[in-house]
């Protein structure tokens, strides 16, 4: 291997990941319209009865709140990118600690074709799926164990096959993460 080759394989090469499915806009949607309706109820409360507004906007206000911290921990675990650096597979997030899954541990790699997200049996140590991105570790049906750090079950996604479970992940060009994976691996990995 030549110096010019070595010094191409130790720089990080950054994956965009693909374009979200469209359970993030439904999700959206399910929490903004309670949230104007319970605004209109409130609206009319306040106008029936006086009285009995300050006791709603601070329900309201409770609401509000939750919704807003929920939002605010799905969004800092959403996976932003993948990384191919000298170490391994980096999946960086919006605001959380990037994983790692370094090369050693990469048994085999492989596209798939998915009609649409797993039935989930179990969640595992993250929040909801579906809300901004897939990411954490769930129990599907006939796939067991898996960690999932996805935009969209949409086209082909990538699945990693580790010496403990698969991870899948869904880069915006598959077959090219692929390629430039198995590169990397430099036929350690199928």
């Amino acid at each position: 291997m030549t110096e010019p080759e070595r010094v191409c394989m130790a720089a990080e090469e950054k994956f965009a990941l693909a374009p979200a499915d469209p359970e993030t806009t439904v999700a959206l949607l399910v929490l903004t319209v309670p949230l104007g309706v319970l605004s209109l109820v409130g609206v009319a409360v306040g106008i029936s009865d006086p009285a009995e507004l300050p006791g709603f906007l601070a329900f309201l206000g409770g609401v509000v709140l939750v919704i807003v911290l929920l939002v605010a921990v799905l969004f800092a675990f959403t996976p932003t990118a993948y990384i191919l650096d000298a170490q391994g597979i980096r999946i960086a997030r919006r605001f959380a600690r990037p994983v790692l899954v370094p090369y050693a541990r990469v048994r085999r790699v492989a596209l798939r074709q998915f009609p649409g997200p797993p039935n989930i049996v179990w969640l595992g140590s993250y929040p909801l799926r579906g809300f901004f991105g897939y990411f954490g570790r769930f129990r599907v049906e006939r796939l067991g164990w898996i960690r999932v750090y996805a935009t969209s079950w949409d086209g082909e996604m990538v699945v990693l096959e580790t010496d403990r479970e698969p991870y899948f992940l869904s880069p915006a060009e598959p077959q090219k993460f692929c390629e430039v994976l198995r590169t990397r691996l430099c036929g350690t990995a199928a």
